[in-house]
């Protein structure tokens, strides 16, 4: 399905080709099984619908591809796929940086951290701690991964997930990340976790309102100074 995603006109994410087939599972992209047969026929219903006629004329001809047809396709998928790996490791390398950044601030301030494992109870990481890449409970069999949680005192615990983006369209993605874990972890543990987002990229104002709106911290990569502030200037009783 990865190659299949570039030959529609335009190529689209995993996430766009879902909302048109609604049959199809993301997760059967990495899956070595096959579709069930109805999920099948609504994936080859939907390529058949969407792909680029410019980059398959044979299969409206009804023929075989000519050489040329299908070293045409290669190099362009190939091409496609590329350059979206490019972009989701070069994401993922600043999403990186921006966690070690954080955790350097936290250190500069004489944090402390802590282990990782799930956090299932109340005032497992207390004030001046923090733990990377650990886990919330969001209910009775189901975690969230949180990049960064700081234990604010209290039983007060920051949950910051640090988001990159490159554009508009990837924004909106990153945005939907950070509010559904923020809704699972406020739903199963209430005042408990304050959710909070480090943001680095193209950002749509709308996006980061919405943050605003759901209640999460909203912070910047390249105003880390504000983020160890506003940890500063917290009521002791909450630190």
């Amino acid at each position: 399905m990865l190659v299949y995603r570039q030959l529609l006109a335009p190529p689209i994410s995993q996430d766009q080709f879902k909302l048109i087939c609604r049959d199809w599972a993301k997760s059967s992209e990495k899956d070595s099984r096959p579709l069930r047969a109805d999920a099948s026929l609504s994936v080859a219903t939907t390529f058949a619908e969407w792909r680029s006629r410019r980059l398959s004329p044979w299969l409206d001809a009804q023929r075989k591809p000519t050489r040329a047809e299908l070293t045409s396709l290669i190099l362009v998928a190939a091409h496609l796929i590329a350059l979206q790996r490019v972009a989701t490791a070069r994401r993922n390398r600043i999403a990186l940086e921006q966690e070690a950044s954080v955790i350097a601030l936290l250190e500069r301030k004489n944090w402390t951290r802590l282990p990782s494992k799930i956090i299932d109870r109340r005032a497992e990481v207390p004030a001046y701690h923090f733990m990377h890449k650990t886990r919330f409970a969001s209910g009775p069999n189901e975690n969230q991964e949180v990049d960064i949680a700081c234990g604010l005192g209290g039983t007060i615990v920051l949950a910051i997930e640090c988001k990159v983006t490159n554009d508009d369209t990837n924004s909106i993605k990153r945005i939907n990340d950070v509010l559904k874990k923020a809704s699972a972890w406020k739903s199963h543990w209430g005042a408990f976790v304050k959710p909070a987002a480090v943001l680095q990229g193209v950002m749509k104002f709308s996006d980061v309102k919405r943050l605003l709106d759901a209640d999460v911290e909203v912070f910047w990569a390249h105003k880390l100074d504000l983020f160890g502030s506003w940890l500063d200037a917290m009521p002791r009783e909450q630190r």
